[in-house]
């Protein structure tokens, strides 16, 4: 995404945000879907903000100079699998598993999104990226631990009644909405 400058015309950010979106199949234990109304239901990793306590989507602001694919894979390391307190050895595994996760991703969403954190002068912008494990068995081999900005991570299923934090709640229904999924 191109760097603005100038007014907020929509809402009231600062930076470029990312977020991710990482959904798998619900699976029971015999390792089959998981169906409601006709539809497969989906489940996603969620973080819930160590900010204000609401539930989100990992993500975070690309630096200058790095591609959003990368700000992904780290964040998600950082707020979904506590990378930051992982052994140089145990991160450099760790990156060749996500490495092979983030190698296809379909874009759900770019643009502007309405965010706590904008004002009349920055906003965010936003590309979310869904990363879509059919199988379970690419993200079967992570287990999910809270760090950096996430106080708390686990799965959760796709829902009506979701309360994510800023826009989120409209890219997971996205997301349902192109894989045909249960909403």
């Amino acid at each position: 995404m191109k760097e603005s400058t100038g007014l907020n015309i929509i809402s009231n950010a600062s930076e470029l945000f990312n977020s991710k979106v990482l959904f798998r199949w619900k699976r029971n234990s015999s390792g089959d879907k998981i169906i409601k109304g006709g539809k497969p239901v989906l489940e996603f990793v969620a973080i819930e903000r160590r900010d204000c306590s609401e539930w989100a989507l990992p993500g975070g602001m690309v630096e200058p100079g790095d591609t959003v694919t990368n700000t992904l894979k780290k964040e998600f390391g950082e707020e979904a699998l506590n990378s930051l307190e992982l052994s140089t050895e145990e991160n450099k595994l760790l990156h060749k598993k996500l490495e092979d996760l983030f190698s296809h991703g379909n874009l759900v969403f770019q643009g502007y999104i309405d965010d706590p954190r904008n004002t009349d002068n920055s906003w965010m912008e936003s590309q979310a990226v869904n990363y879509h494990d059919d199988s379970g068995k690419a993200l079967d081999r992570f287990s999910l631990k809270a760090g950096d900005d996430a106080k708390n991570v686990k799965w959760m299923e796709i829902s009506r009644k979701l309360h994510l934090y800023a826009n989120h709640y409209d890219l997971v229904k996205e997301v349902a909405k192109q894989l045909g999924a249960f909403w």
